[in-house]
């Protein structure tokens, strides 16, 4: 072979390799499954509901497309907002009853942060005025490094934390255990948007993405428990200076980083690097073995229902050349393998964010973005531990067929348990009518619930087509794209031309109505002619429908 050829083939060969890699991460894996008992979930609105029949309609929507359940944040803001253990449940017992009536499965967040600051905060709760006389602030709420104090969550530091929380457990387990019908799982808030982290990235603070944030441990009380960690670690400080390379001599004169920036650029990797994020990421652990265990106590004898808490997809800076992983460090997410331990310990499902995102800017300054690495990281880490893990996009999906692709592709590949969307909003109107976003939603993710769905054969008879055609199904209903020919259900298969068949999973016991259309390379779409077909899925077994093509 001549050197020119030679070139031009391994050229090719790249070209084609690309083009493959580039159509495999279109399309959701075919080779893999969803977990056994997998469910599909939609967040519901952060405002309060106003009207309730209009959200009953909005529920039967979702309902008869297949989505389980529902999440819904239950506000400590709302419900304590008038005192210490005086509780008002009125707003959620409505919002149970309506969730009921439309036939879902709820999930209540146990939401003991604060809403707003946030990325896709539209509502400004915030925590329960009382509770921040308590104790004073260099006890019960974060400082940063720059000096700002958050009051998003109650600070880790807090000793009466358990406490405040076991009173709201308690009293939302007296008041729902007639509610267990409904209650699928529970969900804890371990900090910032009801996710295991510091309150490390917030906007109201000065923070723009793809930032490090800050790190959230400069107040009185976090100082000394970093000091006492060490002391309990080394107990001398010569020990400490044997270790750091340091000449202090007291163990007060332990700090947090004075110079957070130079610190994630080369202080990281030191001794005291490892020791500080060590102690930072382990303060979470603690807290999170904590109000797990509160939760255990307060919810497994009434509800007998998975707990489970949520981590943040922190997936900025994840390769960045002069500080990597900083924005995860900032977060406390030092030792992922370690954090998930405590998941395991505590007997905790976990959900993890971002999972429609992509590795398009992982080596693309300033933001060095991994999600997808990230994600399969966590979900390997979870599989390899036994944790039931749970997916959600990180933001709401708009006109983005592909992002719920790798949302589906992520799902089957890696055996998680369930997938919740953000948001109701996104895929339903205030009338009860889906958005165009209900389509591709159902195709690629709902539909991959096991048990859910009915097989129903095609067979379409005489369609004669050109080359670089195919034939595909359309119809009136989600699983069938909505009339959209975006969503189209195929290609069929043509094992005798021009007989072409293909299998879809519907939803048992609707009613459709359904052309075939042809779609060649550039897209171009040639409509059946005649009348719609009509048919009525099987409420069991399986199902088939044959038709002839008309021209």
């Amino acid at each position: 072979m001549s050197k020119p050829l030679k070139k031009w083939s391994q050229k090719l060969l790249l070209i084609l390799l690309t083009a493959s890699l580039i159509f495999a991460s279109s399309i959701v894996n075919a080779n893999a499954s969803v977990s056994s008992d997998f469910k599909v979930f939609v967040m519901g609105p952060l405002e309060k509901v106003t009207d309730f029949n209009a959200f009953k309609n909005q529920l039967i929507a979702l309902k008869n497309n297949g989505i389980y359940g529902i999440t819904t944040d239950i506000w400590w803001g709302y419900v304590e907002n008038a005192g210490e253990n005086q509780f008002d449940w009125s707003y959620y017992k409505t919002y149970a009853d309506t969730v009921r009536a439309a036939g879902l499965k709820w999930v209540p967040i146990m939401s003991t942060h604060a809403c707003g600051g946030n990325v896709g905060d539209t509502v400004n709760i915030p925590i329960p005025s009382w509770v921040w006389t308590k104790d004073t602030q260099d006890n019960i709420q974060y400082k940063d490094e720059a000096g700002n104090w958050d009051n998003e969550a109650v600070s880790p530091w807090y000793s009466g934390l358990t406490q405040l929380y076991n009173e709201f457990y308690s009293s939302f387990a007296s008041n729902f255990s007639s509610y267990k019908d409904i209650i699928a799982k529970i969900y804890i808030s371990g900090g910032p948007s009801g996710e295991l982290r510091y309150p490390s990235y917030n906007l109201s603070h000065g923070w723009t993405y793809p930032g490090r944030g800050s790190l959230q441990c400069y107040s009185k009380a976090a100082i000394t428990s970093f000091q006492n960690a060490m002391k309990s670690k080394y107990g001398t400080i010569s020990a400490v200076n044997n270790a750091w390379g340091t000449s202090l001599t007291d163990f007060s004169q332990i700090s947090p980083p004075t110079d957070g920036d130079n610190f994630f650029t080369s202080g990281y990797k030191t001794t005291y690097g490892n020791d500080f994020l060590t102690w930072y990421q382990g303060v979470l652990t603690s807290e999170l073995a904590n109000i797990a265990s509160v939760a255990h106590s307060c919810f497994d004898s009434v509800f007998n229902v998975p707990i489970g808490a949520k981590i943040a997809g922190v997936h900025w800076l994840y390769n960045s050349p002069t500080m990597p992983h900083a924005a995860e460090y900032c977060a406390g997410y030092y030792n992922y393998s370690t954090l998930l331990d405590q998941f395991k310990a505590s007997n905790l499902a976990m959900t993890f964010t971002c999972l429609e995102m992509d590795d398009s800017n992982a080596y693309v300054s300033p933001y060095y973005s991994a999600p997808m690495t990230l994600v399969h990281y966590v979900a390997n880490l979870a599989n390899n531990k036994g944790i039931v893990h749970n997916g959600e996009n990180a933001l709401a999906i708009s006109n983005n067929n592909q992002a719920y692709v790798n949302c589906a592709n992520e799902l089957t590949g890696y055996n998680f348990s369930g997938f919740t969307l953000l948001r109701l909003s996104n895929i339903v109107n205030s009338d009860g009518s889906v958005t165009s976003e209900m389509a591709p939603f159902v195709i690629n993710i709902v539909t991959l619930t096991p048990d859910s769905t009915i097989p129903v054969t095609f067979t379409v008879n005489n369609a004669t087509t050109n080359w670089g055609q195919n034939v595909y199904i359309v119809g009136s209903t989600s699983d069938l794209g909505n009339w959209n020919t975006t969503y189209a259900r195929g290609p069929a298969s043509c094992p005798n031309y021009p007989t072409w068949t293909i299998t879809l999973n519907l939803f048992p016991g609707e009613q459709i109505q359904f052309k075939a259309v042809k779609i060649d390379s550039s897209g171009d779409v040639t409509w059946e002619g005649g009348s719609n077909h009509t048919y009525t899925v099987p409420t069991s077994g399986t199902g088939s429908v044959t038709f002839t093509w008309q021209n």
